[in-house]
């Protein structure tokens, strides 16, 4: 294969930060891509992948038809994963057409500016307390001592799992079963654990959500579980499958942007000292972070009709890989996209998805961010990454590494 369009998603947890050259190398090459080897079309242009998130093409957001495609067996796959079955076509991001539409106006206003800036002295009073936890160490493995101790405890307070000593153990194992089922060829038992892991989930949030069934109060769980009237309002399925999938990526994705991020400022010292010294820059600080270091890789989509694009013959049911990655390392969108310029406008930045299918929580990860940067750089005049090259988790839609050893040096 042309070392230009070799592409190879399958091994993201082995490549690293390569699997990035490789989507823009297939970028600069081939911007729609039929890929052999994965079975799937690779969408790299930013034009392109604006177009495939602009809900204009037949392009379902189904994914989890994928399952069938991984166990084409019906009695297996009902036997083998029963509560993904039942949750996980449930999550927003699963949704296309008017279903979508529907869950997504029931769940707007818990994730409104005024709900969520209302949680920002919890969030504010999480942060410092994790931090204040690292107190006089010269080093800790950002990942799970600060990192997951930040968004977790965040996103389970907002969703009212109070017991953390007992959820954040099982939240780590979570998160990495919700990553498996993302993770090209994927084995049956790790599918088998990851829906154990969906159970597990499922029994935490019901109690959860009859509580606030019989007293309603004006928390983030009651909005949603009193949302619409009537026959219009969120089942206990559909609950249910939110919650997971908010629990997840709710922290996750923005658990990933830390680390990421502190290893791009500890890389770039004077964009560390603008970032320092222009807190009025910051919301455009952090979107251009996020722009830089591709946590958000790629989201997935289902053909569901045959289609012409751009001369390409995409055909019902194949598999299409919409690499915001490459989207927003597009030379033609972004100068010099490879520089870190936290002055870069940013209204071509896709890490929060243009479209029908906008992250509904951005909101909520702009406000952790916000918080967790100006208190680490007002109580670390500089840090640095110990490992050369990151260790990387396996999961393609949002990449992280599975463990960061910063060094810390206080003011």
């Amino acid at each position: 294969m042309n070392e230009a369009i070799k592409i190879e998603l399958s091994r993201v947890e082995e490549l690293g930060d390569r699997i990035i050259d490789q989507i823009s190398n297939l970028r600069e090459v081939a911007p729609i891509y039929w890929s052999d080897d994965e079975q799937a079309w690779i969408i790299t242009g930013h034009a392109e992948v604006a177009k495939a998130f602009s809900g204009e093409l037949p392009l379902s957001a189904a994914r989890h038809q994928m399952l069938h495609m991984m166990l084409p067996d019906e009695e297996e796959r009902n036997q083998l994963i029963p509560n993904i079955l039942r949750y996980f076509p449930q999550f927003l991001i699963m949704q296309d057409g008017e279903q979508h539409a529907r869950i997504r106006r029931l769940l707007v206003k818990s994730f409104s500016k005024k709900t969520v800036e209302a949680y920002r002295p919890a969030a504010r009073e999480v942060i410092h307390q994790v931090l204040d936890g690292i107190h006089g160490k010269s080093e800790v493995e950002f990942v799970e001592e600060l990192g997951r101790q930040i968004t977790a405890r965040n996103i389970m307070r907002m969703i009212g799992l109070e017991d953390e000593e007992f959820y954040l153990p099982k939240l780590r194992h979570w998160a990495a079963m919700g990553v498996a089922l993302s993770t090209p060829g994927v084995s049956k038992e790790l599918l088998k654990e990851s829906d154990d892991a969906f159970a597990e989930m499922a029994a935490a949030f019901l109690p959860e959500i009859e509580k606030r069934r019989a007293n309603p109060t004006d928390d983030f769980v009651s909005m949603m579980v009193h949302a619409g009237e009537g026959d219009d309002k969120l089942s206990n399925d559909e609950l249910i499958g939110e919650l997971i999938l908010i629990l997840l990526a709710g922290h996750d994705t923005t658990l990933n942007t830390m680390a990421l991020s502190v290893r791009a400022l500890s890389e770039h010292p004077d964009a560390l000292d603008a970032m320092r010294n222009n807190p009025d820059n910051l919301l455009n600080a952090l979107l251009e972070l996020m722009r830089y270091i591709a946590m958000s890789t790629q989201q997935a989509r289902i053909v569901a009709e045959d289609f012409e694009w751009n001369g390409h013959q995409l055909k019902a049911g194949q598999l299409v890989h919409i690499m915001t990655a490459g989207a927003n390392r597009d030379p033609k969108v972004f100068d010099n996209p490879e520089k870190l310029d936290l002055n870069r406008d940013q209204a071509q930045n896709m890490t929060f998805g243009p479209g029908t299918h906008h992250c509904i929580g951005h909101l909520f990860a702009k406000l952790q961010l916000t918080e967790f940067f100006p208190e680490f750089l007002n109580r670390y005049e500089r840090f640095g990454v110990v490992e050369d090259e990151l260790q990387f988790g396996g999961g393609l839609t949002f990449r992280g590494p599975s463990k960061m050893h910063v060094r810390l040096f206080p003011k």
